[in-house]
Formats: structure tokens, sequence, C-alpha cells
């Protein structure tokens, strides 16, 4: 009972804090800028609003009407309007002109009294004035949900236009809400209204006056450089009807989404630095030059103290970090390492801020040995005879060390996601971008089948070591095997001669993988240390082979150090420290995955393609005896195909103009210009290209559309206008038709977000930028594509291809593909091949559109 009852409360409270906010919006709009009279006269419009609202509506905009007539009870109660003039308000509503005028003389500018204006302009037609009540309750709705001012200032001018010669041309175009049984009906009626042929309407509902109305209403309808008698005044006029019809979209939207708005935040200029010390105020970080790279203001992390850099005329700036900084304030500031770090990311292999080899072979063996002075046999006798294994911190620090290399990451020692397996020590390593958890809206059998959990594997023997030295570890413990890893690294370099860090040590994992064109994202992904996040990770989905068989590769390497000739001669094997478990004692391997779900699996689309392509061709087989519904049906069936392939070639999310126009291909060579959203410095897009066979159908709509551009124009009928505006790149390729069944003219829908989601979901039901995870996570058998490693991957392709596809950038923010890059147009057309062949084992043919 007691849990009831604070549901009950709760409950309670959120009412009581909504009907605060709706008080204090009624508060500030109303009460602030009236006397008493004028505060009479609203409130009686206010309740005329009240009994206006449809009575199918009330349910659902419950609270709003509740806390309006409680507001409205607790201002009433001084009124100085008798009853007889209450009821000639209610009946017949304030006498807007002279009520404004009297309010002028207080306020100059009464666009800043806009719920007064509002509610001052009440209409004669029942039409208009349920459209008034309905949308003040909405507006109320957003009132609750809080930053949404603009909208309800925009919303409520809207339904104050209605009633003047503003907007007195969009009432018969707005649909009478008392005929809809909820906001769900009524939103889908006036999403599909934007597409009627509002020109034609109106001409055939008022043609003798259509045009003197028209020019009535001036560039409210068109613009002053549109004719009324040219060809695209049709267009434009149902462009702009279609757009304020959108205004009255939006409110209800908003109803659905039920979350807060968004507050615009200015951009702010910042400070040059001067000087070679700044602090900045935004981040909180000071900022000095530094001429040596690796200098430290901490002695007792000095092991690279006076290294040289790779030009001494180049200098850094340190960034000592005191508050979390800005990813974007670190871009602008990273422009000026840029020449210098992509120097050293071009050339790894003699960079000094990269372990050499030789360097490794020696710490190889060095912390083999000291490994090897540990009686591993104490570890299985100790339990029985009460004998304590016995170790030091130097042996401590040796396992640290160890697991730092041996994986890159630098906590991996006293992580608590370390477990036992029968095959080896595992690290549970977990990716979860955005897209890793699923919407109950997707179709989640095309998803991506994954696990929550990955495992990185370490030598078995490293169970029970670590376990023995790590079993009393707290904070104290820690900072002293790091400590002791500090001062055996600085006797290590005097000893051998070499100049190795800790950083040098967990790099060297990130660099051997580089240097052997393994996936930068799989590297970020298996290091868990994205530290510029890269582009690619939201799109990304790695598998349990990928990790396993990168690990492999690094153990099989450092053994390779190990059997070196300055090494072999050693009387006791180390290479049980450096050796992890067969691929064949891997459960699963070639199983699982982890990551984003949207990298679907190509095998599940095929009957979905077989599917649409059947439609088309039952389509194609009765062209001669189609109506223009079944031609528009036909179109639109060839339009979804033609847009599902585009998609999976160009791993491209459409913005507003889906793919663009017909001048942006080159059907000939397949080169593709994309029009690119990415926030890059110096361009506005970049060039793919298009697999062969989707050019050849290409062509083949370029021929279909202009044989019927032709015929249509000769019809008078409204596909050869827009057939001909696709042929001369006015509009885009990808284009969808409607028939206005009460005119028998077709028009072009308008393209949006929530139209493409709602017809690409009758076939595919995930987000639409779906096919970018899937080309950006390509496998082959398990293997990610993307690793350049002939040995295992004969069809592998660079990372940096697949990120010029994409359109990334990389940590500095320069495009992968530019004069700089090092990439060969030639690799982007063999990618195309690649994805030629794809699409084809997906069920992608050429379709004849001419029968």
């Amino acid at each position: 009972m007691t849990y009831n009852g604070c549901v009950a409360m709760d409950t309670d409270n959120k009412a009581t804090k909504r009907a605060c906010k709706i008080g204090e919006w009624l508060q500030t709009n109303i009460i602030k800028w009236s006397n008493i009279d004028e505060i009479s006269c609203l409130l009686v419009e206010l309740k005329f609003l009240q009994d206006t609202l449809p009575e199918q509506f009330r349910s659902a905009l419950e609270s709003e009407y509740h806390a309006l007539s409680e507001w409205v009870k607790t201002k009433d109660t001084v009124s100085t309007l008798t009853e007889l003039e209450k009821l000639q308000i209610y009946e017949s509503g304030i006498d807007q002109k002279n009520f404004l005028k009297t309010i002028k003389t207080r306020h100059k500018y009464l666009k800043d009294l806009y719920l007064i204006n509002f509610l001052a302009s009440r209409s004669d037609s029942p039409k208009i004035n349920s459209i008034r009540s309905f949308y003040f309750f909405l507006c109320l709705k957003m009132v609750e949900l809080t930053d949404y001012d603009s909208r309800i200032e925009t919303t409520l001018d809207e339904c104050r236009f209605l009633t003047s010669n503003i907007r007195e041309f969009l009432v018969p175009f707005l649909p009478d809400i008392t005929e809809f049984e909820s906001l769900n009906d009524l939103q889908s009626h006036l999403i599909e209204s934007q597409d009627n042929d509002h020109y034609t309407r109106w001409l055939n509902s008022t043609l003798d006056t259509f045009e003197s109305e028209i020019k009535k209403y001036g560039n409210k309808l068109l613009s002053r450089s549109t004719s009324f008698s040219s060809s695209n005044a049709k267009n434009e006029l149902n462009e702009r009807i279609a757009k304020y019809i959108y205004e009255y979209i939006l409110p209800i939207e908003n109803y659905f989404k039920n979350d807060s708005g968004i507050i615009r935040v200015t951009s702010t200029t910042y400070q040059v630095a001067n000087g070679s010390l700044h602090y900045d105020d935004t981040t909180g970080n000071t900022i000095s030059d530094l001429v040596n790279l690796t200098k430290d203001v901490n002695s007792t992390e000095a092991f690279e103290d006076e290294e040289r850099q790779d030009n001494e005329k180049e200098f850094f700036e340190q960034i000592t970090v005191n508050t979390p900084s800005n990813y974007y304030l670190d871009l602008v500031r990273a422009e000026g390492q840029s020449n210098s770090r992509r120097k050293s990311a071009m050339n790894l292999v003699t960079s000094v801020n990269i372990a050499h080899e030789d360097d490794i072979s020696t710490l190889v063996k060095y912390l083999g040995c000291k490994l090897k002075e540990l009686d591993l046999g104490e570890l299985d006798r100790g339990r029985c005879i009460d004998e304590k294994f016995k170790f030091d911190l130097s042996h401590q620090s040796a396992l640290y060390l160890l697991m730092i290399l041996l994986t890159g990451n630098e906590n991996i020692f006293e992580s608590d996601n370390l477990e036992d397996g029968f095959n080896g020590y595992r690290y549970k390593l977990q990716f979860a971008p955005k897209r890793s958890y699923t919407d109950e809206s997707w179709d989640k059998k095309l998803c991506a089948n994954n696990e929550s959990i990955l495992f990185l594997y370490m030598p078995i023997v490293l169970i029970e070591l670590h376990r023995e030295m790590t079993y009393v570890l707290d904070d104290d413990l820690m900072i002293s095997i790091h400590a002791q890893a500090t001062n055996d690294i600085k006797a290590f370099n005097k000893k051998y001669k070499v100049r190795l860090s800790f950083n040098k040590i967990r790099n060297y994992f990130t660099s051997y993988l580089s240097q052997n064109g393994v996936d930068q994202a799989l590297i970020e992904v298996i290091t868990e240390s994205p530290v510029h996040h890269l582009s690619a990770l939201p799109y990304y989905n790695v598998s349990q082979y990928d990790l396993y068989r990168c690990q492999f590769k690094f153990t099989n390497h450092l053994l390779g150090l190990i059997d070196d000739k300055n090494i072999k001669d050693s009387k006791e094997r180390i290479d049980v420290f450096f050796k992890i478990t067969n691929e064949d004692t891997v459960p699963h391997l070639n199983d699982q995955k982890m990551g984003s779900l949207l990298a679907i699996r190509e095998k599940l689309l095929t009957p979905i393609i077989e599917e649409l392509k059947k439609n088309i061709l039952e389509k194609i087989g009765k062209i001669s005896f189609l109506k223009v519904g079944d031609f528009v049906e036909l179109h639109n069936f060839f339009t979804d195909y033609l847009y599902i392939w585009l998609s999976i070639a160009s791993g491209y999310r459409p913005v507003n103009e889906p793919f663009g126009r017909l001048s942006d291909i080159d059907t000939r060579t397949g080169l593709y210009f994309i029009s690119d959203k990415e926030v890059q410095q110096d361009t506005i897009g970049r060039f793919i290209y298009l697999p062969a066979i989707l050019c050849q159908q290409i062509d083949e709509y370029i021929k279909f559309i202009k044989g019927n551009a032709s015929l249509f124009n000769k019809l008078g009928n409204d596909i050869g206008l827009i057939y001909t505006n696709i042929l001369d790149g006015n509009i885009g390729l990808v284009c969808y038709l409607k028939l206005d069944e009460a005119t028998s003219t077709v028009t072009r829908l308008k393209l949006d977000n929530t139209f493409l989601k709602k017809r690409i979901s009758a076939y595919i039901s995930l987000p639409l930028n779906w096919p970018r995870h899937y080309i950006r996570s390509l496998q082959n058998e398990h293997i990610g594509k993307y690793s350049f490693d002939p040995s295992l991957n004969k069809d592998s392709i660079g990372y940096d291809v697949v990120s010029a596809w994409m359109g990334h950038s990389d940590e500095l923010g320069y495009s992968f593909y530019d004069r700089f890059s090092g990439l060969k147009r030639s690799e982007l057309r063999a990618f195309a091949q690649t994805i030629n062949e794809l699409t084809k084992d997906i069920g992608f043919k050429l379709i004849k559109l001419e029968h």
C-alpha cells in the first residue's frame, strides 16, 4: 500500500510541476502585459478555447486542459466585466482592433505580445477556431516540455495569420480537425497533404479568379522572379503551401517526441594565444612551447629527457591538462603539430617516438629471463605443502611490463576484467557504440549476431602468476610496482644502451600492427584507447577472430625475436611467457562479434532484393496496359530498388537530396561526386567510384526517363516535366511520385527523413544510415576486410581506402584522400570492383525497364 501511495504522490508531484510551468508561462505572457480589464477579456477567450477543443483530443491533452482550467479559476476572482459583457466576448470574441490599439499605447512592439495577439484574433469560421484551440493546447504541451519558445511563438503566429489575409489562402488546404479521431490520424493526413497538387486543386475551385487571387498574395506564394505564366509557377506554389502546412506538423511531432527542445548556443571568439605561456579560460589547460618532444616536468618519469626531435626547427605545444578538454578545440591546436605528426605516421619505422625492434628484442629477453627466475613449479606445489610462492617487487615489475607489452594496455595489470580460462588468461573486452543496442522498430533478424563481451588472450602461465602477485594488490602496492618499473627501465636503458619508456613499450603493440596493415579502428578497440575518437568507431563491428589473429600475429612476432641468434643460446626457454593458445582451442572463434548491430548480414538481404525485383518485373510486363497510377507505382518500386542499391554501393547516408543529381555521376567511368556533410577543412565533397553494374542500371534508367519524358510531355502530363528536370539536373536522381486522385495530376513527393524512413522500412526496417555501418564493417570469412594482410586475407583493403570512401577525416581533421595522403585513385577503383561483386552476390541484377 505504501508503494502505491508513493506512486500516486509522485504522479501528483509531476502534475503539479507541469501546472506550474503552464501557470508561469501564462503569467509572463498575459498578466505581465495587461491591466485588470484586459486580463478579464483574455480569460474569457481562454475559456472559449477550452470549450472549442474537440472532444476526441481532450484525453491526449488532459493534463494541459486541467492545468489551464485551474489557472483560469485563480485569476477570475476579480473582474470588472459584467456577465453580459463576458457573454458578448465569449460569443463574438474580443474587439481586436480597439483592444490592440489600447495595448499599443503602453507597449510599442506588439510582436513581443504574441500570446495576447493570438487570443485577440478569433475567427468567424468554426474550422479555424478548432485549429486555433487545438494548437494552443499543443503549445501548452511544449511549455511543459520546455525549451520550445521559438516554436510556440511561431505556431501561435501561424494560427493567428489564418484569421487575416496573411494566410487565409491556406485554410482550404488545412483539414477540419474535428473529422479526425486521433493525433496520429491528423499527423498522417497533414504529411500526405504536403505532396498534393495544391496548384491544380486551387485552379479547379476558382477557375475564373485564380490568377488574380495568386497575384493578390504577392511573394507569399510566388517569388518576384517567378512569372505566373512560367512553368516553374506550379512547382513553386506547391512547395510554398507544403512549407506552410509543415508548420502545423512540427507541434504534433514535438508532442509525440515528448522531450525538451534545444537551446541555441552562440559561438564564441577565443583570444589568440601570445607568448610562450598561455592559460586557456575555456578548458583550464596551461599551454607552453616545448622544444624537446617528450620532456616531462615530473622527475620520476623522465625516461625521455633531452630526446631529439625529427626536425629541430619544428616545435610542439605542451598542454598541461587541468580539466577535460573539448575535442574540437584540441583539433584546432593540433593543426600546429600536423606536419611533424603526419610525417611520423608515414614513417613509423624510423620515428624516434616508437621503440625499435632491436630494443624490444632485448626487452623480451630481459623480461623472460627475469620471470624465469621464479620457480613456476611452486605455483602447483605450494597449495599442498603450505609453502608461499616466492617473488619480489622486481618480478612484479617484470610481469607488469610484460602485460603492457602483450596488450598495449597500461591498466590491464590491475584490471577487474581478467578471468581464468582453460585455454589462457582472458581479458573481457567491451565495445558498445551507440548502435550496439537495438530499438523496438528494428528488424532484428537483419542485425549482426552480437555478444556483449569478447576476449583478449594472454599466455596460460600468467593465470597463477598474476593471481599470486596481485593477491593483496592495493593502491599503495600499485604505486610501488609502477615506481619499481620506472627504475627498472632506467637501469635497462643504461645497461643495454637503449632508450625505452612506458609509452614506447605500450605503443609497440599498436605500431607493429599499424605497420602490418591492421585496421586502425580494430587497433583502437583492442587497446581501448580511442584517444582521438576515430570517425570509424561508431560504425564498427569486430569479430572474435579479428581480435585473436591480431594477438596471434603479434605474439608470433615476439617469439620470432626470441629465436634471434642473440637469444636462442639461452639455456632456459622463455617462450612460455609469450605464447598464446592455438586457434583450435578458442570456442566460437568464427561466430562471435561485437560493436554496431547495423553491420548486417548480406545473405539476409537477398530475399528482400528478390521480392523487390519481382514486383518491378511484374509491372514492366504490363507496361502496354498501364494507367497513370500503375506507372507511378512502377516508378516508385524501381526508385526503391535504386535507392537501396546506391546506399549499399556508396556507403552514403543521404540527407536532403538523396544521392545528388545525374550531373554528379559519370556512368562511363563510374566517378561519383558526393556532397559531403562531414566537417572537413578544405573540401565540400568527395569522389568515389560506383560499381560497373550499377552504372549500367543508371544508364538504363536514363533511357527509360528520356523516352517517357517525351511521351508524357506530348500528353501534357506532369511526369514529362519531372523527368525532364531529372535529365537536366534540376532535381535529384532519386525522386518519388504521387498521383493526386482529386485532380488526376502527378506531383513529386518531398523527400525527408520521415518519408524515406517510412518508405524503406517496408523492406529494411533499420535506421537510414545502416549502409555506412555495413560498408565500414565488411568481413571476409569473419576476417575484417580493411586489415591489409595478404597472408590471411587475399582480398583485403587498407583502412585508409574505406576511410576515404566513407568521407572520414583523421584525428587531425584532414581528409584521407587529398594531395598529401598518398592514396591513389586506382585504390578507390579497386574497392568499387569489390563492391560490384558484393552487390551481385546479394542479388542486384540489371533490370531492363523498356519492355
